[in-house]
């Protein structure tokens, strides 16, 4: 008996040893029952792709992350992204806050229209006078067909035919969702046209590193390398001008508690309780409430949220390179933002998530001086975000 009991004792020290990446993992995954289905003839699921101690959920509806889980300094493990639990709720999405792939231009384009090689073309409008993430039916609202589904790496492929929502070419794009030998989730997009069009390819997903429904994350802390933002106006149209983040509510060039910077109003009368991510739950907007029910009372240095467009700066603008950090002291978790983009919009939304989405800048088909968004038959999009997850 003492002899067992020895052997017990020594192998489970032997398991404590082990590094985490040498141990089985069980991850508090989403069901994925909730998401078999068939859409437009094509069989939709929720694919679990995971090596180490990171794993990834990812519904080839919309390319939506579902999940993304990695521990905490404890060995502990969450969701660390905004998500639904089943299928029928993504097919009601109406740019909620849960993460899509997006194209085949994500973000704004001004008066839902641009011109390419001397002709306008006039696209859908869906937020107001403007379109956004590509109109009624792009990336978000395509049931992909599944190329390859491996453990650790899922590849995803669509046609958005000419025409459709106004933008001209058929689009062909090849999604791969994979995770990195140094616990990354890598989201690398390929795509190619038949026409000249514009292209503007990202993903929106929310992160708390404290774990969804963990509270909000005024408590992170956010790096970003850019000097700049791009002014927008009331409608969050780009100008075409700069703004100087130095000293300002939007300078993160340090890492800075989003708390200092982001101003949290107390409710007004009778919006006590609300979710802080309004009546829509994960998939809401508003629940800012006002301050003594009035609008604008805003401590200086202080903005009521984010949803800005960042100018990254690269060294070597082709290489993809680290351009962000988000840290939560409450969980020890770290997050690294890596790309090949030259910009990255930044939305904290209600409070309770972020989003740090790699793109181009918005609306740039509309103005000569952002980087170009023109892609041509013969040339190839390529775009790669890596979120790399640690523990401080």
């Amino acid at each position: 008996m003492k002899k067992a009991s020895l052997f017990l004792a020594i192998a489970a020290a032997v398991l404590c040893s082990m590094p985490a990446c040498a141990r089985k993992v069980a991850f508090p995954l989403v069901d994925s029952a909730p998401f078999d289905t068939i859409i437009d003839g094509q069989k939709v699921a929720l694919y679990t792709i995971r090596k180490g101690n990171v794993a990834a959920q990812i519904t080839n509806y919309g390319g939506f992350v579902v999940g993304l889980y990695s521990p905490d300094r404890n060995g502990e493990y969450a969701n660390l992204v905004n998500h639904y639990d089943n299928i029928h709720q993504y097919m009601r999405y109406n740019m909620g806050m849960i993460g899509p792939a997006l194209g085949r231009y994500a973000n704004r384009i001004a008066n839902g229209k641009f011109t390419l090689d001397g002709v306008e073309y006039n696209i859908t409008k869906n937020s107001g006078q403007h379109t956004l993430h590509g109109g009624s039916k792009g990336f978000d609202h395509t049931a992909w067909k599944v190329v390859k589904a491996k453990k650790s790496k899922l590849v995803l492929s669509c046609v958005l035919p000419d025409g459709l929502d106004g933008f001209p070419g058929t689009l062909t794009t090849t999604l791969t969702y994979s995770i990195t030998k140094d616990g990354g989730l890598q989201i690398s997009y390929e795509a190619t046209t038949d026409k000249a069009t514009v292209v503007n390819l990202s993903n929106h997903t929310y992160f708390n590193l404290n774990g969804t429904g963990n509270g909000d994350i005024l408590g992170h802390y956010l790096t970003i390398n850019a000097g700049f933002i791009t002014e927008t106006d009331r409608s969050n149209i780009p100008t075409g001008d700069y703004v100087i983040v130095d000293g300002s509510a939007y300078d993160f060039q340090k890492a800075t508690k989003i708390g200092d910077r982001q101003f949290t109003p107390q409710p007004a009368a009778g919006t006590a309780g609300r979710s802080a991510a309004g009546s829509g739950g994960m998939g809401g907007f508003g629940g800012f409430g006002e301050l003594g029910g009035t609008r604008g009372l805003i401590p200086e240095g202080m903005v009521r949220s984010f949803d800005n467009n960042y100018c990254l700066i690269h060294q070597n603008s082709e290489k993809v390179e680290k351009v962000a950090e988000l840290y939560s002291p409450e969980s020890g978790r770290n997050m690294e933002v890596w790309n090949n983009q030259p910009g990255m919009q930044v939305f904290t939304g209600a409070r309770t998530a972020i989003a740090l989405e790699s793109q181009n800048y918005p609306d740039a088909p509309n103005h000569p001086g952002f980087p170009s968004a023109t892609l041509r038959p013969g040339e190839k999009y390529q775009h790669t975000v890596i979120y790399k997850l640690s523990v401080k």
